[in-house]
């Protein structure tokens, strides 16, 4: 098998070369089983091509790749010379972002014009944000202690970093995670999904372009029980960064733990909620929460798919609600992608599409909620679901206390402030939440009183690369983005100074 192979996209007059091997130092090369993976369009359910799948062993070569890297390389850069690298990576990025966002709308089923090249545009902005921050960020302290002694903390790096990314956000997530622990002189080996790795493949030859010395990053498409595995129970990788399920993330922590007792960073599940009360705007309220709910066809962790409204507005926001999903979610004239019309997507596989339809059908069936469907596009034949809405549903039922990952919204009542803050927080996860009210004293009451780790007031899903990013309870551990998507990658080390005279 090439370790490159020719895929168009015609609807953009694209014609390139995909890399389908495995990243390792610097190089394109095969896996050493010769295990393949097929990826499929999720908008046509076509395949589009074989890449290499990673192997225990390919993993271990990886890791060493990094290690050597690591030791002889680059943790004897400069924050500098680190900041000047990703710098050149961001040109990189810009001259290259129509064609990154192609292979994403083609791999995962995203919109070209209404998300995939948004997502490009943050990846722009974060990795412009840590080129700047490189030198920054990695300052100690110095700790007067007496008029004999003195501190100074230092921080520094783990090392070896492992990196495994989710299937729904390929090269944005994979940056939230890259970009931080470069700036902070980490190595990397990175794990894409298996059913999304094109855009990240292709990535890896811009990084390589911009400068940065073979080892330095690494990428091993592959299958999670085999190369997510190994890495999160490799004894050579000083830390661990996940995206993906609650389910998974308890597994890797797990795995870190019992091996080397590795450093951990998760970001999980979620089920978050958004209440509306009677005194919001509710155009604004509907624009925002739709938006949460139905951008990349609901498959966000931070997806406002409990939505809570005041009893006495509830009528009317369903209206306004479901007039404004008519309207602007929708799939376009037909099914393609790279139609300038078309805002909502596939989701990204066909298990996904199963998963998703069977929590659709036990709320209609089992459940007999009321709920209303958009319609889906007569050509279809990928993994398409109808923006849906179901509505007054009880807070017990399956659909309001499980993550359903995909177009659905769940709209309920509630009568007072102690009830909706009872509600948003009946829950086991605390990823994100959002509150619509024009009272600032109840806006702030319900940042305060919220458990999550990110809090919308009068917005919903509009994350700054500045502005930290994590989860409370079952959601995760630590924080990405800001100055925090570089702490993330920092241990902080203490040293004593005596001056006195014995």
């Amino acid at each position: 098998m090439s370790l490159f192979t020719e895929i168009s996209i015609p609807q953009l007059n694209i014609s390139y070369k995909q890399p389908v091997g495995l990243f390792i130092n610097n190089k394109f090369v095969e896996s050493s089983e010769n295990e393949q993976i097929e990826t499929v369009n999720p908008a046509t359910g076509e395949a589009i091509t074989k890449f290499h799948a990673a192997s225990e062993a390919d993993i271990d070569k990886a890791v060493a790749a990094a290690r050597e890297a690591y030791e002889s390389t680059w943790s004897k850069t400069s924050p500098e010379e680190r900041g000047v690298l990703l710098g050149k990576l961001g040109q990189l990025i810009e001259q290259e972002k129509e064609l990154l966002a192609a292979i994403e709308t083609v791999d995962s089923g995203k919109p070209y014009y209404t998300n995939a090249l948004g997502d490009l545009e943050q990846i722009l902005q974060l990795t412009r944000y840590y080129a700047g921050a490189a030198d920054k960020f990695t300052q100690g302290k110095l700790l007067p202690v007496s008029s004999d002694k003195y501190a100074y903390t230092v921080k520094a790096p783990y090392g070896v970093v492992a990196q495994v990314v989710p299937w729904n956000y390929p090269l944005a997530m994979a940056s939230w995670k890259m970009q931080g622990c470069l700036a902070a002189g980490n190595t990397i080996v990175i794990k894409p999904a298996e059913n999304t790795s094109l855009s990240l493949l292709y990535f890896a030859q811009l990084v390589e372009k911009a400068g940065f010395p073979p080892g330095v990053v690494n990428v091993v498409p592959g299958y999670g029980g085999v190369a997510g595995s190994r890495l999160a129970a490799h004894p050579d990788v000083d830390k661990i960064a996940f995206t993906g399920s609650t389910a998974v993330g308890q597994k890797v922590m797990a795995a870190a733990a019992m091996s080397n007792l590795k450093a951990v960073t998760l970001e999980c599940g979620g089920k978050s909620p958004a209440l509306v009360f009677e005194d919001a705007n509710l155009d604004e309220a509907v624009k925002w929460t739709a938006a949460g709910i139905y951008y990349n066809s609901g498959q966000n962790c931070t997806a406002n798919s409990r939505i809570y409204v005041q009893e006495s507005v509830y009528e009317k926001f369903l209206l306004k609600f479901t007039a404004h999903v008519q309207e602007t979610w929708k799939f376009g004239k037909t099914s393609d992608l790279f139609d300038q019309e078309c805002t909502v997507g596939p989701v990204v596989s066909k298990t996904q599409y199963e998963r998703v339809q069977g929590y659709i059908e036990h709320g209609k069936s089992t459940e007999k909620l009321s709920l209303k469907q958009m319609g889906q596009p007569s050509d279809s034949k990928g993994y398409f679901i109808t923006p849906t809405i179901f509505i007054n549903v009880p807070q017990d039922s399956k659909l309001n206390q499980e993550e359903i990952f995909g177009p659905v919204a769940v709209i309920a009542k509630f009568k007072d402030y102690k009830e909706g803050i009872a509600l948003a927080n009946d829950t086991s996860y605390g990823l994100a939440s959002a509150v619509f009210t024009e009272d600032i004293r109840k806006a702030n009451y319900f940042a305060r009183d919220i458990k999550a780790g990110t809090v919308w007031i009068n917005s919903s899903n509009d994350e700054e690369v500045s502005v930290p990013f994590g989860g409370f309870k079952m959601s995760g551990i630590g924080r990405e983005l800001g100055e925090s998507g570089m702490d993330a990658y920092l241990q902080t080390k203490a040293v004593h100074v005596n001056i006195s005279k014995l």
